[in-house]
């Protein structure tokens, strides 16, 4: 498993990791892979127990703690769920904080830690903050705007920012609240559509952290696609922004994307019941309204939402076959259908907008919400609410300034951590649709969260608080979702976030950003490699820069 054979990066020679060297790895030899296959085969339940009690903080009600086993003091550490503190926790080694650990009662319906409490947010955030690593780094990130003449020469980007783990907590507690404002709580659902920058991030753990489901929809997606995930999400609220950077110039999101998307489609069933309703109204004979509707039907059946040029297209076709049908009476049905599929109720509560870019774009006033602003007012209630709760700050700046303990009541005392089940739904992810329709995938809070954790040492070795992982991904795909946002954050490493392509202006790009964040970590797809390995002028392009920095690389 683990190869001495050299390699070699820009020219010089190193070595793959080395069983001596590992930190966090279960896995040192192949006598250790066959223990832990059998232990899983033998008590699946069991297995994966034991992994989700060390690797996760549960809510125990009995302590009012967060509570997680720890290996290395063989017993069970708490911290307090209002203040963060450490708290004794008098449970014995072999104590579960759920009911079952794997249950198949339902087979093939399986359920995962049942009756157990967690929260992905608080295992992604909060513990880190409380345990005292609130100014270490959370991400990195840089925009995708290129200037040649920093470094040297060698390039960098024109834009770039660091958040430590307490500043991420402060803009996800803002986030939290803007969420409410609109109307949100736990169990409804959002749909995210913005460019990979650190909003979305910050909108994504919101989320977790109210236990609002999610969907991010990636930016590369047309307006229908991104109609259809909203409307079979069940979203009632889209987060997008009002444009992103491509290769150094600006694109168009909430217009080309977010507006069409909602204002130039309808979901298929709104559709029919609004047809079905006007023909009644209208008084048309019966036997003309059920072939109407039955051409409709058959021809979009297959669509989620569609335009209404596409219903008034076969009501069209339906009515040029009916003879006995008078043109006037025709018109009149044509004319009232399209009228009344234009005035068909508004599918979102509201949609929320990133600046990012700064282009003026098409604004409907009813609908649309600044997120500046609206985080602008939650940053007020929040000192506000730390205030009444004895922690007095009138700014940002002294809140971050604060002590761990007044920092965690101050946020507290208007956005803690909702807590949930383990198996309450955390986000949907939409399959490929390379076998039929794409099928929302549903991940919920407690085995997934568990399960990324672990690949981190088991993958990676990653070692909490030293090492820097860059994901190629973007949150619209489930390597986003698990790698560059929740693994980096659960395990406590720096993730590196960057907009537009790890390609531009070059292929040294992506190894400019490995020699300047000293990233350790490194994980992109197969096609990303190929493409950067077919070009010999990419290869020079690469060797332009130190990747000696690199432990782990994987390519999927």
């Amino acid at each position: 498993m683990f190869d001495e054979t050299p390699s070699t990066v820009n020219g010089a020679i190193h070595s793959a990791i080395k069983a001596d060297t590992i930190q966090s790895n279960p896995i040192r030899t192949k006598d250790d892979f066959d223990a832990m296959r059998a232990a899983a085969e033998k008590d699946l339940g069991k297995f994966h127990g034991d992994i989700a009690k060390r690797e996760l903080h549960w809510f125990d009600k009995a302590h009012n703690a967060w509570i997680t086993f720890s290996d290395i003091e063989q017993r069970w550490l708490g911290l307090d769920a209002d203040t963060g503190e450490a708290t004794p926790i008098d449970y014995a080694p072999s104590h579960q904080p759920w009911k079952k650990s794997f249950d198949d009662s339902q087979a093939p319906f399986y359920q995962w830690f049942s009756g157990g409490l967690t929260n992905a947010c608080f295992n992604e955030i909060d513990r880190h903050v409380m345990s005292g690593f609130g100014d270490d780094i959370a991400f990195y990130f840089e925009g995708d705007r290129w200037d040649a003449a920093k470094n040297d020469g060698k390039g960098g980007p024109v834009s770039q920012r660091s958040v430590t783990r307490k500043e991420l907590m402060l803009e996800v507690a803002k986030c939290a609240l803007v969420l409410k404002k609109v109307g949100l709580s736990k169990g409804d659902r959002v749909c995210l559509n913005m460019p990979n920058i650190l909003e979305q991030i910050f909108y994504i753990e919101a989320c977790k952290r109210m236990g609002v489901i999610y969907t991010c929809v990636f930016g590369g997606f047309s307006d229908k696609t991104l109609s259809d995930r909203i409307h079979n999400a069940g979203a009632s609220v889209v987060i997008t922004s009002d444009g992103s950077y491509r290769n150094a110039q600006v694109a168009a999101f909430k217009e080309d994307y977010t507006d069409k998307a909602l204002d130039n489609y309808v979901p298929l069933e709104v559709a029919l019941e609004t047809v079905a309703a006007k023909l009644k109204s209208l008084n048309v004979a019966p036997k003309v309204a059920t072939q109407i509707l039955q051409k409709v039907t058959s021809a979009l059946s297959d669509e989620i939402t569609i335009e209404r040029a596409d219903v008034m297209r076969n009501v069209g076709l339906a009515l040029s076959k009916m003879t006995s049908v008078s043109i006037q009476e025709k018109s009149r049905i044509r004319t009232e259908l399209a009228k009344s599929l234009v005035t068909t109720p508004p599918r979102v509560k509201a949609v929320i907008v990133v600046k990012h870019t700064g282009q003026e774009i098409n604004w409907r006033k009813e609908r649309d919400k600044w997120s500046h602003e609206l985080c602008a007012a939650a940053e007020k209630e929040i000192l506000a609410n730390a205030k009444k709760a004895g922690v007095s700050v009138s700014s940002e700046k002294e809140l971050l300034a604060l002590d761990t303990e007044r920092f965690i009541k101050a946020i507290y005392a208007c956005a803690p951590c909702e807590i949930v089940d383990a198996e309450f739904p955390l986000f949907f992810i939409y399959t490929s649709g390379s076998t039929g329709k794409p099928k929302g995938v549903v991940h919920v809070h407690g085995g997934y969260a568990s399960g990324v954790a672990y690949t981190m040492k088991v993958s990676f070795d990653a070692r909490p608080g030293k090492d820097v992982m860059y994901v190629i991904a973007d949150p619209g795909w489930i390597t986003g979702q698990s790698y560059m946002i929740a693994a980096s954050l659960l395990a406590r490493v720096t993730g590196v976030v960057c907009e537009g392509s790890p390609l531009f202006p070059s292929a040294g790009r992506y190894a400019s950003t490995i020699e300047r964040y000293g990233v350790t970590i490194f994980k992109a797809g197969v096609t990303f490699l190929k493409s950067v390995m077919s070009n010999p002028q990419n290869i020079e392009d690469v060797r332009q820069y130190d990747m000696s920095s690199l432990r782990v690389a994987t390519f999927c």
